[in-house]
Order: structure tokens, then sequence, then C-alpha cells
């Protein structure tokens, strides 16, 4: 070969950027049903184990603060969840988009890891600041599994509605872990060992967790795994071409990370419409669910005699609701393909499609309000009220649902980091709302009380409304949109 073929050979394949089309097997999506369902699995195991941990101290935080010498303020027996949702959004803030820069698994096993150490750490705490110190700790660990796995979800399934039904299950996960945290601690706090085993029991969950994540989770995030490949390929095979990465040349030191992957979540909530009216909407429901941990006390405690196990039994209302939201959801999916097939006009729109659940979940929501608020008193039998956790659980997911699928629709290639912005918002204001919640309950009683947040709930529940009218045009101005429309663009150019 003469030089200057050699040099034209050269010239043709250096520097090329490696892409599936490559090597489609490499791709996630096109694994096999059998191994994403395994994936989904240990990522759906690692959110229950997280999201059970805010709540885990719940229903025994008054002998944890009779054992430390505190007294039973409202205020202390908010805190430990409280400090558990404040690092909790700190861990979401910074290992969101991280996962988008190295990867999915590896942010799992160390958090998860992280997790159980603190979890042992608050079964074994000295003295109550001590206690809460670990249960900051504890969240931000905790944060890991939850803030990649709408990533995970986005990197498996294409944009239909498998991958709807694999954030379905997220958001089932999500609310049964938090579910399944008070009725461990109420049944825990009572027992011969007292409220430290809660956290013995979350302990073992997390340890089994990270080593299901070692064991069956492989890396999903397309960029790192074509990085990887590359970096695998310019090493081992010695070809006369250079293979890169999809983000090889892109910067990876830390002003990058910080200035720009980690500051991408506040950037987006600050900047995009769609992702800050979502987060307000999605928190204030968010939040509910902790307000319930200090008002079910009250209206099942006070009101009917409920001891803290039967207390922490009462959230299976909100368990059922969740449990049943499939059914409602797959009932959606038909009608819409239905609609699909006739040509209405508002299946083409690619965000908008997602939409409708969450239009009538809204008011789903507020009907459990206010059937909790004036079915809570001692002359109406204690189901009634214990039921109308079933109207917020149902409710609560088919929201959570579509509107995280409408982000994640919207900003594709950032859906760890609209995600994370979400998750900021509705930990901060879970981690607010419920030190009023108590004295709020005190002063107006239970009927004015939750009719308040019903009435709060009935004004949100437009949200959805005014995307399915005017979305398209907010996503026009979008910044963050026009950018992933350049990128699919210039993908399609050869």
């Amino acid at each position: 070969m003469s030089v200057q073929e050699e040099k034209d050979h050269e010239s043709e394949y250096t520097n090329r950027t490696l892409s599936f089309e490559d090597e489609p097997c490499l791709n996630p999506q096109n694994w096999s049903q059998a191994r994403k369902h395994v994936i989904l699995g240990v990522a759906l195991a690692l959110v229950v184990c997280s999201t059970s941990g805010t709540s885990l101290a719940s229903n025994a935080v008054i002998s944890t603060l009779q054992e430390f010498g505190y007294d039973q303020g409202f205020a202390w027996r908010v805190l430990p969840v409280s400090m558990y949702l404040a690092g909790y959004t700190v861990g979401n803030t910074l290992l969101a988009p991280m996962s988008e820069q190295y990867g999915r698994r590896s942010i799992n096993v160390v958090s998860t890891f992280g997790f159980t150490i603190w979890m042992m750490a608050c079964a074994l705490a000295p003295n109550w600041a001590a206690f809460n110190i670990f249960r900051f700790l504890n969240g931000f660990f905790g944060a890991g599994a939850p803030s990649t796995i709408s990533g995970i979800c986005s990197d498996l399934y294409a944009g239909d509605f498998r991958r709807g039904r694999a954030l379905l299950a997220y958001n089932m996960a999500t609310t049964g872990g938090s579910v399944l945290g008070p009725i461990i601690s109420g049944w825990a706090g009572m027992s011969s060992i007292g409220w430290r085993l809660s956290f013995w029991i979350g302990m073992a969950m997390g340890g089994s967790g990270m080593l299901l994540a070692i064991a069956c989770m492989p890396e999903t995030n397309h960029d790192v795994i074509l990085d990887r490949r590359a970096k695998q390929t310019r090493v081992s095979d010695k070809t006369s071409w250079e293979p890169e990465g999809p983000t090889d040349g892109d910067e990876k030191g830390w002003k990058h990370i910080v200035t720009k992957v980690l500051a991408r979540p506040l950037t987006m909530l600050c900047r995009e419409p769609l992702v800050f009216f979502t987060c307000m909407y999605l928190a204030f429901q968010y939040s509910l669910l902790y307000i319930f941990l200090q008002s079910y006390p009250i209206i099942f405690e006070d009101t009917y005699g409920f001891n803290k196990g039967q207390e922490g039994l009462t959230f299976i209302g909100v368990g059922v609701g969740v449990l049943i939201s499939p059914f409602f959801q797959i009932g959606f999916e038909r009608y819409y393909l239905r609609c699909l097939s006739l040509g209405h006009s508002w299946t083409r729109h690619h965000g908008a499609r997602r939409l409708p659940p969450a239009c009538a979940s809204g008011p789903l929501i507020t009907i459990g309000l206010f059937w909790s608020a004036w079915t809570a008193r001692p002359d109406v039998y204690w189901i009634s009220p214990a039921l109308s956790g079933i109207s917020y659980g149902l409710g609560y997911i088919l929201n959570f649902n579509a509107l995280l699928n409408y982000l994640v629709d919207c900003y594709t290639s950032y859906a760890s980091s609209s995600n994370a912005a979400s998750s900021l918002t509705r930990q901060v204001m879970g981690a607010a709302l419920p030190f009023a919640a108590a004295p709020m309950y005190r002063a107006l009683g239970i009927g004015w009380a939750s009719s308040l947040l019903g009435f709060v709930a009935l004004g949100l529940s437009g949200i959805p409304f005014v995307f399915w009218i005017y979305g398209e045009r907010i996503l026009g101005n979008s910044k963050w949109a026009q950018e992933l429309a350049r990128e699919k663009e210039a993908a399609k150019s050869p």
C-alpha cells in the first residue's frame, strides 16, 4: 500500500464515533424482555428499600424520644422523617445527574452500600443528635436508586407504553415503600427490641438490595456503554482507526460536573415552565403522604383509640389504591389505542397522550381528602376514613405516572435531570410541610384541616389541563427541547 493510500485509509476511519448500529447487542433496548424484567425488578427493590426508609422512624418516634430523654413535641416527632428527606434532597440533586455522567450501575451500588451502613448506624445511635445526623446521611445515600430509575426505564424502553408501565411500577414502588415504613415501625416499636428493630430490618433490606445490584444490574446508560466499549476497542483491538464514544470529546472535569451536570436539575426547574409546574403539583401530592404520617395518629389513635401497630395498618388503604392503579392504567392504554386507530388528533401529540390520567386523577385525590375530612369522627366507623386512602393512593399513582412520563417524553436525554428536579421539590416540601400538619389539625380540627388540603388539591388539579391546551406551545419555546431536537436531527443526518 502506497503512503498516499495509507493516509487515505487512516483518514477514512480515524475518530469515528461508535454507535449501537455497530454493535446492536450492546443496546439495552435490544436486550431480551426477561433480562429487562430482572434489571427493572432489582431497581424497583432498591427503590422500595429507599422509600421505606423515609417513614421507617415515623411510628416508633415516641419511644425513640423517650429513650433519649426528649419531650414528645410535634417538631421532635417530625424531625427524623424530615432529616431523611433533607439528605434525600441533597443526594438526589447530586446523584441523578452524576448517573448520566458515570452510569446507573455504579451510582446504585455505591449508594445502596452507603444506605446500608447508615441504616446500621441509626440502629446503633447513642443519642438523639447522632440519630438525626445518621438519618440525614441515610437519606443522602438512599436517594441513589430513586434518582436513577427513570433514566433506567428510558434506557431499557423506547417511547411507548412499555416504558410507561415500567415507570408505573416505579411509582408504585415509591409509594408502596413509604406505606411499608409505618407498618414496620409500628409493630417493631412494640417489640422487646424496641424502635431499633425497625432499622435492623432496614439494614437487612439494604444489604440484600446491594447484593442484587452487584449480581444482576448491568450498566444501562447508552452513552456510558458506548464510551466504555470504545475505550475497550482502542485498548484491545489495536485497529488503525480510533473509535470514540458519544461523550469522549466532552469536558468531564470537576468544573464541568459542578457548573453543568449538577446544576442541570436546578436550571431546568427554574427555566422550564413544564418542569416547574409539574414539580410543584407532584410535590404537594407527595407531601400529603408525610402529612398523613402526622394526621393519622390524630385520627386513629385519638379518635378511635388505636395503638401504634393498628394505626400503621390503616396505611394499607393507600397501598390498596396503589395496587389497583395498574388496572386503570391498562384501561387507559386500551382506550388510547382505540382512539389512535380512529385517528383522534390528540393521540398524535407525543407528550399530550400521557395527560388524560393526570386530568382524571386530580379530582380523585381531592375526593379522598374530603372523604377523610368528614367521616373521621367517633360516630362513623373507623373503616371509612381508612378507606379514603384508596382514593389518594390511586389518584397519586396515576397522576405521578402520567406527569413523569410526560416529562420523559419532553426531555428524553435529560430524563434523570428532570426527574431530579421533581424529586428535589418533592423532598423539600415533604420535609417542610409535616411540621405544620399536627398544629394545623389541632387548631382547625380534623374536618377543616383535611378540607383545606382538599381545596388546595382542587386548585392544583387544573395544571394537567393547562398542559393539554398549551403544552406544545410552551415546549416550542424550551431551550432544552430545542437542543434535543437539534441532536435528533443531527443523528439522522449521514
